[in-house]
């Protein structure tokens, strides 16, 4: 990952703070949910310094929160799992669907983890502190009725993420841009200048060479995250391999 302090510096800052404070009072400390960009910061962060753990509520998940103990512990991370049953016969459901009425309460995005629409049901991963105010303020979802209730524990089998192959003609972000939204180079450049453009979770307005799994996300496509060279074309291009999160 092309990773570099520059765009988190006041993330690192709070993650400095809270594990100071751990080590200080001698208490666990919780963080908020973290993208898998702020999970690697905490990790190199961390180190060998103090005890930490990183958990999403199930296992594989994308956002997760991480809590630090000065001692040795059984971690309590204060993740609630929400559950609603849902008809998506007649409207389908979509993941935006369900940040953008989550958001329209007033939920701060760190209060939410991973997000999941299945065929008959939606799950919310959040906050403790936020799941009741969700429960009572949330009976519609996309025109869906939804009531949502706590489950204690949960298996999820539904991907998040589709892979998808690539031809671009390098792996400058302008080209990946070009590819991924099916625009033009001088397009994508644009989609850049205006701050369109995140790499791992930093806003971008110039060019960039993309590294093995970097995480960009693109205003009305969507985030990705890029894998690996897949082949070269006779012509020259790249035949590049992303994780799409659906």
């Amino acid at each position: 990952m092309n990773f570099n302090e520059k765009g988190h510096e006041l993330f690192i800052s709070q993650i400095q703070d809270q594990i100071r404070s751990c080590q200080k009072r001698y208490q666990m400390v919780q963080t908020s949910f973290l993208t898998p960009v702020q999970q690697e910061i905490v990790q190199k962060l961390a180190g060998k310094k103090i005890m930490y753990s990183l958990y999403g509520g199930y296992e594989n998940a994308q956002r997760k929160v991480a809590c630090f103990s000065s001692y040795e512990t059984d971690f309590e991370y204060g993740i609630t799992i929400l559950v609603s049953k849902v008809d998506l016969r007649f409207r389908k459901v979509s993941h935006k669907d369900v940040l953008g009425a989550l958001m329209n309460l007033g939920i701060e995005r760190e209060m939410l983890g991973d997000l999941i629409v299945e065929e008959d049901r939606i799950i919310i991963f959040v906050k403790e502190k936020m799941a009741e105010y969700i429960m009572q303020n949330t009976n519609r979802i996309a025109n869906c009725p939804v009531s949502f209730e706590i489950l204690d524990n949960i298996t999820i089998t539904s991907k998040l993420t589709e892979e998808i192959l690539v031809n671009a003609s390098s792996l400058r972000l302008d080209a990946i841009i070009s590819s991924l939204a099916h625009v033009s180079r001088s397009e994508a450049t644009m989609m850049l200048r205006r701050g369109f453009v995140k790499l791992n979770d930093v806003v971008l307005e110039e060019n960039r060479q993309l590294c093995n799994n970097d995480f960009v996300s693109i205003r009305r496509c969507g985030r990705f995250q890029f894998k690996e060279v897949k082949t070269v074309t006779k012509k020259g291009r790249l035949l590049l391999r992303f994780d799409k999160f659906i």
